[in-house]
């Protein structure tokens, strides 16, 4: 280096003093970063690296997914018995009364994996989900869900959303979707699956309703048939159409046969006070005779004996009974078998579109900007929290030393 009154030759400035400090950017005639701006740049970058890589992410790679929305409500026929307000009053007096327990099921139903089962049967989800433009992270295979069919159920529930409002009633669908058709086309399914599970639902309790009426109402003609049957084949084994009739004219016989046995007991008292003598008396006499013995037969006929018309009075009286039970009882299956047909049509259900699945003209998935902050709120909840316990466990040394 040649040098000329104190001045580089090579440059015309001044020689540096042997180790003097250029300054904070300078490390032996070098320029370079400080050390500890360099430690403190890596740490605020490690500390926001989430944020660095939400923003990454949502602004540059994240793919846009469409969203189709459909609401529809459960109803039944029979009007709730409380007074609703608003949207609720208004759906009533339309005649839509709601029925929160079966949304909750629909609800229940549309989230399940047997929902899924048979969306894939209508529709390739598969092939919906897995476009060639989404990003690795959003489409279906990806790096977190595999091509198993719970992977797939995992990954549905994303891009699913079933929303019941406990005021209206009314259960908001909504479905992503990379293309705007297939949000709506697998929107419009799941509607139709819910309105199939409705339908279960009606067939299921018709059923059981009205089987349990039919049931009793068989029932109940068998015995009124089978009480008929009883009282026919005892006529043809006694041999007698109404035992209680023939009853009545055996004791009409026997008064009758009474009253002739009276008369000849006058006839007798009286031909013996005139002529004691006459040969009358004998005939009246056996006359006597042979109606007491046929008033012993008749009474012999009612007296309760097991061939007796007082057993049999008593049996036919018994099978009558029974008849008149069975009667009633069949007109009470009727009457309960129609009560039960009402019943189902007053308490079946009923899936109300309100809002049809709509096709979204622009992407509104996924939110980049709101997803940035609430990534970035996280992370700095993330590092004032590990500020306190840095914090606590430097005091701790301290107070430690």
């Amino acid at each position: 280096m040649h040098s000329f009154n104190g001045l580089d030759t090579r440059h015309g400035l001044p020689p540096e003093a042997p180790g003097r400090n250029r300054g904070p950017w300078s490390i032996g005639g070098a320029r370079s970063l400080d050390p500890r701006r360099l430690r403190l740049a890596a740490r605020l970058l490690l500390a926001l690296l989430p944020t660095l890589v939400a923003a990454v992410y949502f602004g540059a790679v994240a793919t846009d997914r469409y969203v189709s929305e459909a609401r529809f409500v459960i109803r039944t026929a029979s009007k709730p018995a409380n007074v609703l307000g608003g949207l609720s009053a208004l759906l009533q007096f339309a005649g839509l009364s709601r029925s929160q327990d079966d949304a909750y099921a629909v609800h229940d139903f549309l989230t399940s994996r047997d929902a899924l089962a048979q969306l894939a049967e209508r529709v390739n989800l598969r092939e919906v989900y897995d476009q060639p433009k989404a990003d690795s992270v959003a489409r279906y295979p990806s790096v977190f869900y595999g091509r198993s069919n719970e992977d797939l159920y995992r990954y549905f529930q994303r891009m699913l959303t079933v929303v019941v409002d406990h005021g209206s009633g009314l259960t908001t669908l909504r479905v992503e979707a990379f293309r705007a058709a297939d949000a709506q086309r697998v929107a419009g399914t799941l509607l139709d699956l819910g309105e199939g599970l409705v339908n279960r639902l009606n067939a299921r309790m018709r059923a059981d309703a009205l089987g349990v009426a039919t049931a009793e109402l068989a029932r109940a003609e068998d015995r009124r048939v089978a009480s008929q049957l009883a009282i026919t084949a005892f006529r043809d084994r006694e041999r007698v159409l109404d035992p209680g009739k023939n009853s009545a004219m055996v004791v009409e016989l026997i008064g009758q046969l009474s009253t002739q046995l009276s008369e000849v007991g006058m006839q007798i008292v009286e031909t013996e006070g005139n002529s004691p003598h006459s040969p009358q008396l004998q005939a009246l006499h056996q006359r006597e005779a042979a109606i007491e013995r046929q008033i012993g037969i008749e009474r012999a006929r009612v007296a309760n004996a097991p061939d007796g018309l007082a057993s049999m009075v008593a049996e036919y009286e018994r099978m009558m009974l029974e008849r008149e039970f069975s009667i009633r009882t069949l007109e009470h299956a009727v009457a309960g078998l129609e009560a039960a047909r009402i019943e189902t049509r007053r308490q079946q259900l009923f899936l109300e579109r309100v809002v049809e699945p709509g096709l979204p003209d622009a992407a509104t998935q996924p939110r980049r900007w709101r997803n940035v902050l609430v990534v970035f709120g996280f992370n700095a909840i993330g590092l004032a929290v590990l500020w306190l316990i840095g914090t606590g466990f430097r005091e701790h040394a301290s107070a430690a030393r």
